[in-house]
């Protein structure tokens, strides 16, 4: 009976001695939400083929006038592809692109793309200057494009 009491009165010290020991562990740090997000680029596959193909149809439509075939210039507007497009939005969040396709353009008409239809540009864009398909599409909430970086070059 008193083996019994003793052990019972260890395994007690043990439990507690684990437990004051596992609570000065500093705990581990949980990575930052903005971090992880902020990390996420337009080459992290940000948009699907079937949303770059109606954003090619889109832009046969609406942007070609402008911005020529495929986008790479025209007579009125700048190449949409290419070094000195990437460079030019460069370390903007996508955002900025999306609200500037969405509020400006087209020249003749701003502000009539919808947002599925400016999300469709923005994905073909991205399709045309060789960044990576997702499994998602490209969304239409800022606070969603917002956590999404443009980078000329891919990482």
């Amino acid at each position: 009976m008193a083996t019994r009491a003793i052990l019972g009165s260890a395994a007690i010290w043990i439990a507690c001695f684990a437990y004051a020991g596992a609570s000065q562990v500093a705990p581990q740090a949980q990575p930052d939400k903005t971090e992880s997000q902020a990390a996420k680029t337009v080459w992290s596959g940000v948009y699907t083929e079937a949303q770059a193909y109606r954003g090619e149809k889109v832009a046969q439509t609406t942007c070609i006038g402008c911005h020529g075939s495929g986008l790479d210039g025209g007579d009125s507007g700048p190449k949409l592809t290419g070094v000195p497009f990437l460079e030019n939005w460069s370390s903007q969040p996508v955002s900025q692109l999306f609200d500037w396709i969405r509020e400006a353009m087209p020249s003749d008409a701003p502000g009539t793309l919808s947002k599925d239809d400016t999300a469709a540009v923005v994905a073909y864009i991205f399709k045309i200057n060789k960044m990576p398909v997702g499994k998602q599409e490209l969304p239409t909430d800022k606070e969603l494009l917002d956590q999404i970086g443009i980078v000329a070059e891919k990482p």
